[in-house]
């Protein structure tokens, strides 16, 4: 069946969830008996997990710097299942620590320290870390840090 074989090629790549996968096999002009038949066997045969998707978006999103819970809010406009990303996200939580976290993102942006004389600096980092999701007093903490 060329749709299976379309499907765990794909699979080899990278994670997919069913609605990702779902696109991209309609998107090959598929019709939707055979994608729903070719997502079933690749269920089956534990190719396609969304557990694993869940786990592998998130983890992904956190090497970038991301806070767990924006890199979820992405994971569930990809069409991520919300109860294997609940499932993770909790998993997750148990150990994330944001300040540190919000200190490596900065050590790995800035690692020699930027210059707290220039104000637009000091903006910038706060943009740059509130882009990533994380919280207002993490990012007052962390700054004051750096500038003592």
């Amino acid at each position: 069946m060329a749709a299976y074989t379309s499907a765990v090629r794909l699979l080899a790549g990278r994670e997919f969830n069913t609605f990702e996968m779902r696109q991209r096999l309609a998107g090959k002009d598929y019709d939707e008996e055979t994608v729903t038949t070719v997502i079933k066997q690749l269920k089956a045969d534990n190719y396609l997990s969304e557990q694993r998707y869940a786990e592998a978006f998130l983890r992904s999103r956190m090497k970038r710097g991301e806070t767990p819970w924006l890199a979820a809010q992405k994971a569930r406009q990809k069409g991520a299942d919300h109860r294997a990303l609940e499932e993770v996200l909790g998993e997750i939580n148990e150990a994330y620590d944001e300040p540190q976290a919000a200190r490596e993102v900065l050590n790995m942006r800035d690692p020699a320290g930027f210059r707290f004389e220039d104000e637009r600096v000091w903006q910038r980092q706060a943009r740059f870390l509130r882009n990533k999701g994380y919280s207002s007093a993490t990012i007052l903490r962390v700054l004051k840090e750096r500038s003592e």
